[in-house]
């Protein structure tokens, strides 16, 4: 018990003698700020609540047990979190309430994740990337290079999903983006994944020139794709990359070789190491599942989930009466994520039907599934689910190995 004493006492200890990661606090807590006013702009209280259907994580397939508020009580849940968040920030501000700060962004992430866990459709890119940048902030000792190279390694793993013709030609783009048209959206486009690729490194660089040069690009990027994707992941990557300017302009300041050199000869903190690799294996885990993963959606649980590409698809249930007639039960939600054409959604929305017959709710005997899926910049529709006889089979999603009901041709 004393070691784990010491360990968080080392880790509040390193926040408190450093005004940059103290500061870098305050950004953490903005973080949840912008997730409160995201989540109610999208006002999730509508199908969080204990009434609404469930769409459930793989991890917690029954999350409806988890689910006892009402719309009203959700929303009280919601500002509660906002003045959590509120409260832990303000307390960055002052050195001698740095180990209460401390707790309060552990229990504001916590209370974060516990609301998560209601339902799948809360899954964002912008959540996972922000958890992973509180857990190198708040756990991992070095937080200073841990966090740049970890931010380094978000874009250079998102450069790494857009090397395909879908991001390439533009055609995974949600919406039009000023001021490109034409050759000029794929110029953009190019330029993303160089600058993802390439460029993200010069964030770690000695040089105050090269950083300035880099860390500029990538602030107009978000700037420019606010118009594409929303307030909430310019927002969030602004408060992300709050740790480079943070960095390099508040004492102590910069070890002589810089990060990048120490990091390339093995002179940086282990904890260094330690972040990016855990990071780095679990972006390679969806290419250890058959198939298309940005249609079968398998492994991406634990990866990055950038729009490499945007997906279109149809998903139905023909449900089968005692009479023989067939009744077909459209299954595609209003979803404006990559989530809309997610196996996990129509699983669960097939398994719910199912429950519902079981409690008298609906009258059918079983229902065969279906999903089929394509990348906007192919022709022709892919099959990724044909399952007869859905309730009968009792079909389970396993997050750790490939369901066999999720088809790969």
């Amino acid at each position: 018990m004393s070691a784990i004493v010491g360990y968080f006492r080392a880790q509040i200890a390193e926040i408190e003698r450093d005004d940059a990661l103290r500061w870098y606090g305050a950004a953490m807590a903005f973080l949840h700020v912008v997730t409160y006013l995201f989540w109610v702009d999208q006002r999730i209280a509508a199908f969080v609540h204990a009434q609404a259907e469930p769409i459930c994580w793989p991890l917690v397939p029954d999350c409806e047990v988890l689910r006892r508020l009402s719309p009203a009580g959700v929303t009280l849940l919601l500002r509660a979190y906002f003045a959590l968040a509120i409260g832990a920030g303000l307390l960055f501000a002052s050195r001698r309430l740095v180990p209460w700060a401390y707790v309060g962004l552990v229990l504001v992430n916590v209370l974060k994740l516990a609301i998560m866990l209601l339902d799948y459709r809360l899954r964002m890119n912008q959540h996972y990337m922000g958890f992973f940048a509180s857990f190198a902030y708040l756990f991992v000792p070095g937080k200073r290079d841990g966090l740049r190279v970890l931010v380094t390694l978000f874009y250079f793993w998102a450069g790494s999903l857009k090397l395909n013709w879908e991001w390439i030609s533009g055609a995974g783009l949600y919406r039009p983006m000023w001021p490109f048209s034409g050759v000029g959206v794929v110029a953009a486009c190019v330029y993303v994944i160089v600058l993802e690729l390439g460029v993200a490194w010069g964030l770690l660089a000695k040089r105050a020139w090269i950083f300035w040069a880099a860390f500029a690009q990538f602030l107009l990027f978000h700037a420019l794709s606010w118009q594409v994707v929303g307030f909430f992941y310019p927002l969030l990557m602004f408060a992300i990359l709050a740790i480079f300017p943070l960095s390099r302009l508040v004492a102590p300041r910069e070890p002589p070789d810089g990060l990048l050199v120490l990091l390339w000869r093995g002179r940086a903190r282990r904890s260094v190491y330690a972040i990016a690799a855990l990071f780095s294996m679990l972006q390679l885990v969806p290419y250890g599942f058959p198939g298309d993963r940005t249609l079968t959606g398998e492994g991406r649980l634990y990866a990055l989930h950038m729009f490499d590409a945007r997906p279109t698809c149809a998903g139905w249930a023909e449900l089968r009466h005692a009479d023989g007639t067939t009744t077909r039960r459209e299954l595609k939600l209003r979803l404006d994520t990559r989530i809309a054409c997610d196996p996990i959604v129509y699983f669960n929305r097939a398994r719910n039907l199912c429950r519902q017959r079981d409690a008298g709710l609906v009258a059918f005997q079983d229902l065969d599934l279906f999903l089929t899926a394509r990348r906007t910049s192919d022709e022709e529709m892919k099959r990724v689910i044909a399952t007869t006889g859905f309730c009968a089979r009792g079909d389970r999603y396993d997050p750790f190995r490939h369901n066999a009901w999720i088809l790969t041709e």
